[in-house]
């Protein structure tokens, strides 16, 4: 039986088990692109090309912008298609192939700092090498000024043991490659010069490790790099901007049918809510996006083998998986095009401009609840913008080679502790969302969703509480199972109210048609991406005020690192006391990121949502009669 027959017959029009099943593929594509950008790009831009902290930084703040227009016009656009597919299908059908162009292009740029392989040297491990020094060699001078570690402040100069600057190289003219796989450095040693009381120099071997390695990043950051000037610099800075913002432009087009057409596929408040409640879970899925930063390293032995140097093979090696990884993420993308089906076809009785649209948005006061709530649970995304660095710092002491693998043998015990604190996160965030829809037939949308943003904020309070508790030292077999606990509660509260709020926002769309005569599927989700994409905003901004508070950037970063690699740990580096123990202040901010800020967030969301205007029993009656109207007319074709 057709639709049209369907409706005829009085009954709720619904998808069918392959067309969902097809919309959450692309689903599960469209949120590997989201994941391979959002967490990938910054990284890229600014350790793999090189460019200025300030500019990728004002690249991101301007593009944040632009989507508070952007979203709402494409939603507006997407309202106002109409074809023989609907007004969500045509875009599923066409855009996942601009997307993957759009999300390739960033990648494809120059570098804005080129290494210069002459330069390419590492610290000693034998500094004895370094007794006699050939006077020739002693031509690289640099200088070392800090304000925040001024004892080494001075003049330096390096001397490569091996008495040359050239790198070797193979029969073939190729870089050797050493026995981790990468490009083998030049040993070198450092002498700090001092100038006599008889004017004559003095050179004094540095032998302390953690300085030594310090000062040859110093060395590098002056003589190792060769920056671009004038014209060149611009290009590249403007490439990253324009090809940055294209992306997200696209990946609007593209997201908010995804996401409107959940709307349309049901007439149906339960299958609505199941489709809504699978999305979600499929979503979180996507975030196998978030490894691209971590895989893209291991294509650079493919390209050193051609003769290429490190720094350039690494950047052949992130734009060859970005082809890749989002090649397969668009075919699944489009899977959802070719399979969704458009069941709501009422026609609006109104059009609105775009400045109209936006009034609809703020003047419909149920959406407008969830908006401002949505905002204040921005914190939350602090999750997602912290979580890699305090895995790479906290559990791995950055570097998870070393940390995996003691004494040649894989460090079961640790890959099993990382196995507990994962299925905690993942079956909270994935696992218990999947209750929604049950939920939704025997509590209030508001009641639950008020519940969990008020309950869930007190596991992320206790994360912290926790770690302070354990005096910084959470990696043990009982801390990782009471840490897994509190995730998946976190996640679980987290993961339910993702749901809820999608599913709260299709209701407003009913609202809208009912109460005005149109359907803003399009306007009404593009508030749910700019959410998303405020909120990871907000979250950067918080993140960085605490990591500006406690000195984790620039310089600070460089010595941590350096320090790690003579032996340091991570959890008590940079000590302070904190509730009276002795902790380190860099894993503290990140156990607090993570912790104390989303759960304030949390308590904070549930104010504007506390007098929800929608209530179930309405939202029931509304869909009922919206539901007879479109079979009377039906009915009169």
């Amino acid at each position: 039986m057709s639709n049209q027959q369907n409706a005829k017959a009085g009954q709720v029009l619904t998808y069918t088990k392959r067309e969902l099943a097809g919309f959450l593929t692309g689903l599960a594509g469209q949120n590997i692109i989201y994941n391979i950008i959002a967490t990938g790009l910054a990284f890229y831009f600014q350790s793999v090309i090189f460019i200025p902290v300030a500019a990728y930084t004002a690249i991101f703040a301007i593009a944040r912008v632009w989507d508070a227009v952007n979203d709402p016009m494409m939603g507006t656009i997407v309202d106002k298609t109409k074809t023989k597919w609907g007004k969500c299908k045509p875009y599923l059908l066409f855009v996942p192939a601009v997307i993957m162009v759009t999300t390739i292009l960033p990648f494809i740029n120059s570098m804005y700092a080129e290494p210069i392989n002459k330069y390419y040297v590492q610290l000693a491990n034998d500094t004895s090498l370094a007794a006699e020094y050939d006077e020739a060699l002693l031509q690289e001078a640099f200088s070392y000024e800090d304000k925040d570690n001024p004892e080494l402040n001075g003049d330096y100069i390096l001397v490569p043991v091996n008495g040359t600057w050239e790198l070797e190289k193979d029969e073939s003219g190729n870089f050797l490659i050493d026995e981790t796989g990468n490009m083998k450095k030049n040993d070198a040693v450092i002498y700090k010069v001092t100038e006599e009381a008889n004017g004559e120099k003095a050179y004094t071997l540095v032998t302390d490790k953690t300085e030594g390695l310090t000062l040859v990043q110093k060395f590098q950051e002056e003589k190792g790099i060769e920056k671009k000037t004038g014209a060149k610099a611009v290009i590249t800075i403007a490439w990253a901007a324009f090809s940055y913002i294209l992306w997200g432009m696209t990946y609007t087009i593209g997201d908010i049918p995804l996401w409107g057409v959940t709307s349309l596929m049901t007439e149906s408040q339960e299958d609505r809510a199941k489709a809504l409640t699978l999305a979600r879970a499929v979503a979180n899925v996507g975030m196998i996006g978030t490894l691209f930063t971590i895989i893209a390293p291991s294509f650079n032995g493919m390209f050193m083998a051609k003769g290429i140097d490190q720094a350039h093979a690494l950047r052949f090696s992130y734009i060859t998986l970005a082809v890749v990884m989002t090649v397969f993420a668009s075919i699944l993308f489009q899977v959802a095009g070719l399979s969704v089906k458009e069941k709501v076809a009422a026609k609006s009785e109104k059009t609105y401009s775009i400045k109209e649209n936006f009034q609809i948005m703020f003047g419909n006061r149920p959406f407008r609840q969830i908006l401002i709530s949505g905002i204040l649970r921005s914190p939350i995304q602090l999750l997602a913008i912290v979580a890699m660095t305090l895995v790479m710092y906290y559990f791995f002491n950055n570097d998870i080679g070393a940390t995996l693998m003691v004494d040649g043998a894989l460090n079961v015990s640790l890959v099993l502790k990382i196995v507990i604190l994962v299925v905690g996160l993942f079956g909270g965030m994935i696992g218990f969302p999947l209750c929604v829809p049950n939920l939704i037939q025997k509590f209030e949308k508001k009641k639950l969703y008020n519940f969990f943003s008020l309950i869930g904020a007190i596991p992320f309070a206790l994360i912290f509480i926790f770690y302070m508790l354990s005096k910084g030292d959470v990696l043990t077999w009982g801390g990782m199972i009471v840490l897994s606990v509190l995730f998946f509660m976190a996640a679980a509260a987290m993961g339910s109210l993702n749901v809820l709020q999608s599913v709260m926002i299709a209701d407003c769309v009913d609202y809208e048609e009912y109460n005005n005569g149109t359907r803003p599927d399009g306007v009404f989700f593009s508030g749910q991406s700019f959410i998303t994409k405020l909120s990871a905003g907000i979250a950067t901004l918080i993140s960085g005020a605490v990591y500006g508070f406690v000195g984790f950037s620039d310089s600070k970063i460089t010595l941590l690192n350096n320090a790690l690699i003579a032996g340091e740990d991570f959890k008590k580096y940079n000590p302070f006391q904190l509730g009276g123990a002795e902790v380190g202040k860099f894993a503290a901010a990140m156990f607090f990121l993570i912790s104390i800020p989303p759960a304030i967030g949390m308590v904070l969301a549930a104010i504007p949502t506390l007098k929800y205007a929608l209530t179930d029993k309405e939202h029931t009656r509304i869909l009922d009669e919206l539901n007879a109207k479109r079979a009377a007319q039906q009915k009169n074709k």
